[in-house]
């Protein structure tokens, strides 16, 4: 943490990604969620994003790893690449929740790209085995 006079600067995140894409460039987004939304379907993102939750609690899911709550004022982060995002929904039924996602986007590549129905049968036994939902 830093303070300079009435400055505070405190790190909620300190990671390393496996890579940025050569050329990339930053993209910052607010995403909202209604209430007891599920969240867009699997995908993936061309680069590493880092997010912060801004308001309520969200159910966040990529491969390998196990749905995990992220609450107001937690913050995360996920590879990009070939890593798929599985979920990212609102758990609170009665109010939306927000987040700022700050994505590191490959050059001439989508921002995101949703997964084909056959590639998520393809890839479900890359998922954390709490939620597979394919057998073999």
């Amino acid at each position: 943490m830093l303070e300079s006079g009435n400055t505070k600067v405190t790190d909620l995140l300190c990671v390393t990604p496996r890579w940025i894409p050569e050329g990339a460039h930053a993209m910052t987004q607010l995403v909202e969620l209604p209430p007891a939304d599920a969240g867009l379907a699997p995908h993936r993102h061309s680069g590493p994003v880092f997010g912060y939750v801004l308001e309520g609690r969200v159910l966040f899911e990529i491969e390998g790893e196990a749905p995990r709550e992220i609450v107001a004022g937690q913050a995360f982060w996920e590879p990009g690449g070939d890593v798929v995002h599985y979920q990212i929904g609102n758990l609170d039924s009665s109010s939306w929740s927000r987040f700022l996602a700050v994505c590191i986007c490959a050059p001439g590549v989508e921002m995101i790209t949703m997964l084909e129905p056959e590639e998520i049968v393809a890839r479900d036994r890359l998922r954390h085995p709490s939620v597979r939902q394919h057998v073999g």
